[in-house]
């Protein structure tokens, strides 16, 4: 019974993952038992239960729902241990957590008339801060593609809405740790008891509500609750773009809230200028304070990210594995950890160990994707294998004409060959300013232009980014 019952779940469920994480995160799962309402699933082990409850419990909810009924209850049967073949388990109920998914609300909506949602309707009455616990700044690692964002954030969290950075904005592209950075600062207003009335809600779940309040009449209510706030967090406004009222209505929230002295914190994708469609109004007052962006970690961070990852998870790696991920991803703290995640995932389905091969045929379809791109530290590594120094000599303050020719050519081919910031390329050879980086660019360039021996010599270097590059 409890078979027939969990493959019709899982029929559900596949419908709305990706078939990779179907695959990693539902296959593996047995059931087990089924009594009443009550289905008993067993997962390999605990860290696996951990992650099926944190990502997917909306999606387990609904098929339960919708194959038992609105009783259904998950139980889940972990293995801790195997001793002479047989499993030894714990049972813990599954965790009843209430969905932050506006895409859910709206599908609602679709089947029902116009209504407020939820959350919002909870917000009215018993106040909510929306906010991820697990956020916070002792585990967002700080390096140089973060560091003015890292410390604006921290003075906001100290002394919110009474400092020059109001309002903060914090901008950079996916995946690198925004979204945590924000959030970290309103855990710690809560931790250190400065106010309870801290609000985190995304630019959608803002232009949600707000439409549904218009719908409902209940704009006061709207209005009145997101002007008692006293420290708002909206996380990517560039959502925001084109939506005339819900603009006009964030303009009037700002500027009560500002006036009061209340923090306004914000996420962007990109700069507040080059987001289009967002009225000059609100482009003048989102740049009164403090924008702080966020670039892709260098080596030094990556490797710092997968340390604590590792450490947050209880597990030890080989140095060799270690640097292979930081080596190959990039881009993406979001997919380091993503590294990190599907090896344990797959270490605890193999019970083998994760040894340097292990890790690049589970890791292979990743790599391949990020390695496409070109990085400022295979650069590097190339001009300090033909010039014969070291990685600490081309970022140091050395003069010598070897390390000096090599620091500027390499910020040359960084600029040539990546889509890198003149900042970015800067802060990665020694925290140097842009104006080094375009003396450095011109003052080759010119000798590339006119000294054969210099064409000659970048030719080569660019041949060893060739090979250090497949």
């Amino acid at each position: 019974m409890e078979r027939q019952i969990w493959d019709a779940c899982l029929n559900d469920i596949r419908e709305k993952i990706n078939p990779l994480a179907f695959k990693t995160w539902f296959l593996p799962i047995k059931p087990v038992g089924f009594s009443g309402n009550e289905l008993t699933i067993e997962v390999p082990s605990q860290f696996f239960y951990e992650w099926i409850e944190e990502n997917y419990s909306s999606f387990l909810k609904k098929a339960l729902t919708s194959v038992i009924g609105e009783e259904a209850r998950l139980m889940y049967s972990i293995v801790m241990d195997k001793s002479q073949g047989l499993p030894v388990t714990i049972e813990l109920p599954h965790q009843n957590v209430i969905t932050d998914s506006f895409a859910e609300d709206r599908r609602s909506r679709e089947t029902a008339s116009p209504k407020i949602s939820a959350a919002f309707e909870r917000n009215l009455v018993r106040f909510e801060t929306q906010l991820n616990q697990k956020y916070m700044f002792d585990n967002l690692i700080r390096g140089d593609c973060n560091s003015l964002a890292f410390a604006a954030s921290k003075s906001v969290a100290q002394n919110p809405g009474q400092n020059a950075f109001n309002p903060l904005v914090i901008y950079g592209g996916v995946g690198l740790g925004k979204t945590h950075m924000i959030q970290a600062i309103g855990n710690t207003v809560r931790e250190n008891k400065i106010t309870d009335r801290v609000l985190y809600v995304s630019s959608e779940k803002f232009a949600i509500d707000f439409v549904n309040s218009i719908q409902n009449g209940k704009i006061q209510e709207f209005s009145a609750f997101y002007r008692s706030i006293d420290v708002l967090i909206i996380d990517d406004i560039q959502f925001f773009s084109g939506k005339e009222k819900t603009q006009e209505e964030i303009f009037h929230i700002f500027n009560t809230l500002h006036q009061s002295n209340k923090q306004i914190i914000l996420s962007a994708d990109r700069p507040i200028k080059e987001i289009k469609g967002i009225e000059d109004r609100l482009i003048s007052r989102f740049n009164w304070g403090l924008s702080a962006d966020i670039q892709p970690p260098d080596y030094e961070t990556r490797k710092a990210i997968i340390l604590s990852k590792l450490h947050q998870s209880g597990v030890n790696l080989d140095e060799a594995v270690i640097e292979f991920i930081a080596n190959n991803v990039t881009d993406n703290v979001r997919e380091l950890e993503g590294c990190i995640v599907k090896l344990l995932a797959a270490q605890s389905l193999d019970n083998r160990d994760i040894d340097l091969q292990f890790t690049k045929s589970t890791l292979k379809d990743i790599i391949r994707h990020t390695a496409k791109r070109l990085t400022l530290d295979t650069i590097e590594k190339a001009v300090c294998s033909y010039f014969s120094i070291t990685p600490n000599d081309l970022k140091g303050k050395s003069k010598k004409k070897e390390i000096a020719t090599g620091r500027q050519i390499a910020m040359y081919l960084s600029k040539m060959m990546t889509d890198s910031s003149l900042k970015t390329i800067g802060l990665h050879f020694g925290g140097r300013d842009h104006s080094t980086v375009i003396h450095a660019v011109n003052t080759i360039g010119k000798r590339n232009d006119s000294i054969t021996e210099e064409r000659k010599k970048l030719e080569e270097i660019k041949k060893r980014i060739e090979i250090l590059s497949m």
